[in-house]
């Protein structure tokens, strides 16, 4: 999946990476798709509630040797 833009939150623990998630969305605008990649697997449930809850469509999650990816695609703020 093609993403127009990249939020890298590896090496992040909780509250982080959310709060990193939030600042970047705040930039964005409605329509594109950010690619988020972390490797602590407790932010990558925080992070998908997070994106959920604030309306943004979740395209693709996946994982390989620990490291996520998640597709999401911007909604209106």
């Amino acid at each position: 999946m093609k993403a127009d833009d990249l939020l890298d939150v590896k090496g992040k623990t909780c509250p982080m990476p959310v709060l990193l998630t939030r600042k970047k969305i705040r930039t964005m605008e409605p329509g594109t798709v950010l690619e988020i990649i972390g490797d602590f697997p407790p932010a990558k449930t925080n992070i998908q509630n997070f994106l959920i809850s604030n309306g943004h469509e979740i395209l693709e999650v996946h994982e390989e040797q620990g490291i996520y990816h998640i597709f999401t695609k911007i909604q209106g703020k």
